[in-house]
């Protein structure tokens, strides 16, 4: 292998953690939004440091010799599994996350039903005792005028959730596809 660093180390004389910290480097300022460039999603981050690992044989005299490009091939395809574990891992989670929300909206549905229980009540007794209950039923800042709201922010939230795992499976399948 020969990577070629214009401080003259090469190939092999370039430690592996410096190998290491340069694709992660890369992978970082590529990805991160910043307030002079875009977001870029994750496999075209990644296609560009797979391509940064090919050789490059515009740079004349400073590669001349070069069998590989810039980026270790070797580094590179742990980068892929750690994305793709990573991308996993975060899908992971945001399931977590969306069986909390389905809790909520559940809840917040029964205390819908028990409200419109309340309405079609006739005496003031029985529309207390439903209101006792849907009292009883709701939690934090939620109050019998605003859990309306706050159910349909928790639909929102759900959609929001479904979404991005969406987005992140395929994202996951377009990672895949990639090779060095």
């Amino acid at each position: 292998m020969e990577w070629v660093i214009l401080n003259g180390l090469k190939g092999n004389e370039i430690p592996v953690v410096g190998q290491i910290i340069r694709v992660a480097d890369e992978y970082d300022a590529i990805v991160s939004k910043r307030q002079y460039k875009s977001h870029i999603g994750i496999s075209d981050t990644l296609k560009i440091i797979i391509e940064n690992s090919n050789p490059v044989s515009t740079l004349g005299d400073i590669v001349q010799n070069a069998k590989v490009g810039k980026n270790n091939k070797t580094v590179v395809k742990a980068l892929l599994k750690v994305v793709r574990d990573d991308t996993e891992f975060e899908i992971a989670c945001i399931y977590d996350y969306m069986e909390h929300i389905q809790k909520e909206i559940k809840r917040l549905k029964e205390v819908d039903a028990y409200h419109d229980k309340m309405l079609k009540q006739k005496k003031e007794k029985d529309k207390e005792a439903y209101l006792e209950t849907i009292k009883f039923m709701l939690v934090g800042q939620e109050t019998p005028e605003n859990y309306k709201s706050i159910l349909q922010d928790w639909e929102k939230a759900y959609e929001r959730q479904q979404k991005r795992v969406d987005d992140l499976y395929k994202e996951i399948k377009e990672i895949k596809k990639l090779r060095v």
